[in-house]
């Protein structure tokens, strides 16, 4: 195997959304305490329990129908468990040389049994481990056929049309006019979905409210969605625009 294998890369080569920083904000625990060359043990099992804390919590995620959107998301996935994996091995190696370590300082005894599990545990991860191309390369071979928006305005587009007629839609811009940035408005434009005549949706863009005479500003009732990557799969957004329906009615 190559350094240049796809199971090996895919999770490194990942970009997430321009909108987001869930990699970044995830991981910057763990890369203060990388960074340094000498972790002590304190770090040492701090970084044992993210890595555990981390999987349990995809073992969660993964519950979602909405977890992945395609089949390449999910190669990106599996390419960094069996990153995970191959860490592992390693891992388990380096275990027993520092208790060997230890029992050379003669601040233990590295018992027979102790060795041969460790031993033991670290080919039955290699094992697995050797399905990984195999896994990998057959997700990433699967067909996309989700036809996932490009940007905002393409995601309230087809929210909209999900709607139906129950969407207001305010575009704020003239066709093929729209443009977004890292500010959070999206395009400019917005869904206004209304409910039980006291309650509203705004996808995307944040409504300023309505300004009173007294010249206060009235705000209607907010209910956010979970999502917010502005290219968001647009059936996802309709699961969780049901859900806070279902949540007031």
């Amino acid at each position: 195997m190559t350094g240049t294998e796809p199971w090996r890369t895919l999770w490194e080569e990942y970009e997430e959304p321009g909108n987001r920083r869930a990699v970044a904000d995830a991981c910057a625990g763990i890369r203060s305490i990388t960074e340094y060359d000498s972790p002590e043990p304190t770090d040492t099992i701090a970084l044992a329990i993210a890595g555990a804390e981390a999987t349990e919590g995809l073992r969660d995620a993964l519950e979602s129908d909405w977890a992945l959107y395609t089949p390449q998301q999910a190669a990106v996935v599996a390419s960094a468990l069996f990153a995970q994996l191959n860490a592992t091995t390693v891992v388990f190696e380096s275990l027993r040389r520092l208790i060997q370590h230890a029992e050379a300082r003669r601040e233990t005894a590295f018992t027979t049994e102790a060795d041969d599990r460790l031993t033991h545990v670290a080919a039955a991860v290699t094992f697995t481990r050797g399905f990984a191309p195999g896994v990998v390369g057959a997700l990433n071979a699967c067909p996309d056929l989700a036809r996932l928006p490009t940007d905002a305005h393409e995601t309230l587009a087809a929210v909209a049309a999900l709607l139906g007629p129950a969407a207001k839609v305010t575009e704020n811009h003239g066709p093929d006019e729209h443009s977004e940035d890292d500010s959070g408005f999206g395009c400019g434009g917005e869904i206004r979905f209304e409910h039980r005549g006291d309650s509203s949706w705004d996808l995307v863009r944040e409504r300023d409210g309505e300004m009173l005479e007294d010249g206060s500003t009235s705000y209607t009732e907010r209910n956010e969605l979970e999502v917010t990557d502005s290219t968001a799969h647009p059936l996802h957004l309709l699961t969780l625009i049901r859900a806070k329906l279902d949540e007031t009615s």
